[in-house]
């Protein structure tokens, strides 16, 4: 059975579960999220409008709690491999957290410069800042181009994590794979 902390090899149970859940959470705002964003703010839209934005709000959650859990529980040792490698795998790293954190934001800041409340379920969020519905647009462009990018960003590290495993046959897939 798997600690929740991890250890030299592998990851714990905890940063497994952050980084499944996370996974999770980004792919099912993705598919909520479909269409313009004018017909999500239709009336019809109410209740996909609030699942979709319950879930970017619990994918910042998740990671802000991902990233304090990494003060407490150290990743693996790193597995041996060439330094364009090692590079490249703290690059995408380094892109995945900042999409994560740049989405929900570049969400609620252009929900509130168009004038439109934050919906969760059972309760809104009022704007907490003056409409500027210019600005507002361009932000929630941002927001929808940075939701592309980061499927083709965790595709690509998807990607390398399955050529470490089928390929490489190393150990880099295997230590955040879920079961023993």
């Amino acid at each position: 059975m798997i600690g929740l902390r991890s250890t030299s090899s592998r990851y714990g149970a905890g940063a497994q579960a952050f980084h499944w859940l996370t996974v999770m959470l980004v792919l099912a705002a993705y598919v909520l999220s479909r269409g313009d964003g004018y017909s999500l703010y239709s009336a019809a839209a109410d209740g996909l409008r609030r699942i979709h934005e319950t879930l970017g709000l619990l994918v910042f959650i998740v990671v802000v709690l991902r990233l304090l859990w990494r003060l407490i529980d150290r990743p693996p040792a790193k597995q041996p491999m060439s330094r364009w490698m090692t590079v490249a795998a703290k690059l995408v790293q380094f892109a995945l957290y900042a999409l994560l954190i740049a989405i929900p934001t570049t969400a609620v800041l252009g929900t509130w410069l168009e004038g439109i409340p934050v919906t969760l379920p059972g309760f809104d969020i009022a704007p907490q800042i003056a409409k500027a519905h210019g600005l507002g647009q361009l932000i929630m462009k941002i927001h929808g181009t940075l939701g592309n990018v980061i499927l083709w960003v965790s595709g690509v590290h998807a990607a390398a994590a399955l050529f470490h495993h089928f390929y490489l046959r190393d150990e880099v897939f295997r230590s955040m794979a879920p079961g023993a």
